[in-house]
This record gives structure tokens, C-alpha cells and sequence, in this order.
């Protein structure tokens, strides 16, 4: 898979693409992902495989593929794949001013307008914004601002942060159907069928801003800490993903933000950006 990294475009191997070429691909995988792989046991049977400790030697196995250090992570030994894949990093400071946005994860980022004919296509996913929330009138105070996708790959940190200092509202969470978030899956319609759960944010510098987080095929669930929290700080952690690939998504309003340039240039060729937690990718307006 092609990736923007700030400085030039690489490739990335995209974890567990030959299953997902089967899931998504093929007749018969098409066939179980709909009838079967798609049920909440499936679910959670596999995710009680990876938090248990038949699942721990696995974990130096997947780094040496990926190329993964602990250099940078709280502890270096793990009880099982899922405390593996819920690592965290030790903290660090906080190198954006104040006024500029910063990744909210360790993640593959778009960029994209919103208008209310917007149909997002994330590597051939298609959703509007009010297909995403369920909610008409609330996707329309978002006409003419930004949706930012932050896409966790596996090899990510699951980690993810609020991008401001704000006031939080309580959460809204939408059932759904686990499917995967990879791009493959695009036929499947798969954000109109995944679990989904987002709070208002009234940020101190980018206005009222939309926070999503989206679970995907073989995630447990969306462990967010601060549901009953009304203040919040830039970059402390929300919440955390279960095993799989995952994504966060963030709605700014028209005219708060501007995004940086060489991440829109490349979000409209549908290329996305490999950035880090903490990275600045904007600056309020």
C-alpha cells in the first residue's frame, strides 16, 4: 500500500491482506463474512483467543515481521497478543503550539471536504456524513468543514487522544454488525454496518468538533476512559482499540481549521498520510 510520509511516498505491507483478499474477494468468503464472520460470537471467541496466553508467542513473531520495537513502549514483556496489541507508549511532550491540530493517533490519515452531497470514499468505502451518524441534522453543521479518517492498522499503536482542550458531551453509540475497516472491504458498505460511537467536542481553538471511533471485524470493543468526563485535555488519552484494525474519525466545522497542505494534496488522490500521535496536520483558523 502507498503512503505519504511527510517527506516522500513509500510503500507499507498491509497486515493480514491475504485473509482479507479471502473474506472480501471471493465467492465463498464473501459468503461466510455475510453468514458467519459477521456474528458478535465470532467476535468474541477470537477476541478471548488473543487475550489469552496461547495467543503470547505470537507477539515476538508479528514484531519481527513488521519490524516492531518495545524502544518506545511502557513495558517491554506481554501476557498475551491483546495486552501486546493495547500497548502503550511512554509519555511525551507535546510539540504543537496551541492553536495547531495535532494527530489524535498513530495512524494512516484522509483529509477530506464535507459538503452534504459529500460521499466518502475511503479506498472504496462509500458513506455520507449523516449515513455515518445517523443523524441528519447534526451532519449538516458539519457542510463545508473537514473529515478527518485516521486508520489504525494492526502494526499501530491503539491508542488514541483528544486533538484539544475541550468540553465533552456524553456519548452516542450506534450498534452495527464487526466487519473490517480495510479498504478491500469497500463492496460491503462497511461503515453502515460497524459499531460506531462519538462524543461532541467544544474545543478550545477549532470550534465544536465530531469525534468518532469506529470498531471493525474482530475488535472486542471501543474502551474509551473519559464517557462520564465533561473537561478534557489536549492529547490525554481517550480510549483504546481491542485486537483488530480500527478507526478514528474526526469532523471539524467550516471554516475552524485548515489542514495542511501537502495532507490534502495527497487525501485527493486518495493517498493517505503516515503520521504519528502528537504530529501536527493543521492550524486553526
Amino acid at each position: 500500500m502507498q503512503l505519504w510520509n511527510r517527506t516522500e511516498l513509500i510503500d507499507e505491507p498491509e497486515v493480514g491482506l491475504g485473509a482479507i483478499k479471502f473474506a472480501y474477494g471471493t465467492t465463498l468468503g464473501r459468503f461466510l463474512a455475510k453468514t458467519i464472520l459477521c456474528r458478535k460470537f465470532v467476535s468474541n471467541i477470537y477476541g478471548w483467543w488473543q487475550r489469552s496466553r496461547f495467543s503470547k508467542k505470537k507477539v515476538q513473531k508479528f514484531m519481527k515481521q513488521y519490524g516492531i520495537t518495545t524502544d518506545d513502549c511502557v513495558k517491554s514483556e506481554f501476557s498475551c497478543f491483546d495486552d501486546f496489541f493495547t500497548r502503550q507508549r511512554k509519555p511525551e511532550p507535546i510539540l504543537t503550539a496551541e492553536n495547531e491540530l495535532a494527530a489524535i493517533a498513530d495512524s494512516k490519515l484522509l483529509a477530506l471536504p464535507i459538503d452534504e452531497r459529500s460521499v466518502f470514499s475511503i479506498k472504496g468505502v462509500p458513506y455520507t456524513t449523516a449515513e455515518l451518524l445517523e443523524n441528519e441534522a447534526l451532519a449538516k453543521e458539519f457542510d463545508g468543514g473537514m473529515c478527518l479518517i485516521f486508520r489504525l492498522a494492526p502494526t499501530d499503536y491503539h491508542r488514541y487522544a483528544y486533538a484539544d482542550d475541550a468540553e465533552q458531551s456524553p456519548s452516542v453509540k450506534i450498534p452495527g454488525v464487526l466487519h473490517t475497516v480495510n479498504p478491500i472491504a469497500g463492496t460491503m458498505k462497511v461503515f453502515r454496518r460497524n459499531t460506531r460511537q462519538y462524543n461532541l467536542l467544544r474545543t478550545k481553538h477549532f470550534g465544536t468538533m465530531l469525534q468518532m471511533e469506529v470498531g471493525a471485524l474482530l475488535v472486542g470493543r471501543i474502551c474509551n476512559h473519559n464517557d462520564k468526563r465533561s473537561s478534557v485535555k489536549k492529547l490525554e488519552e481517550k480510549g483504546f482499540f481491542r485486537y483488530g484494525g480500527s478507526t478514528v474519525i474526526l469532523l471539524a466545522q467550516k471554516e475552524r481549521v485548515r489542514i495542511d497542505a501537502d495532507i490534502l494534496e495527497h487525501s485527493a488522490k486518495g493517498i493517505e498520510t503516515k503520521v504519528r500521535l502528537g504530529d501536527r496536520i493543521g492550524k486553526a483558523l
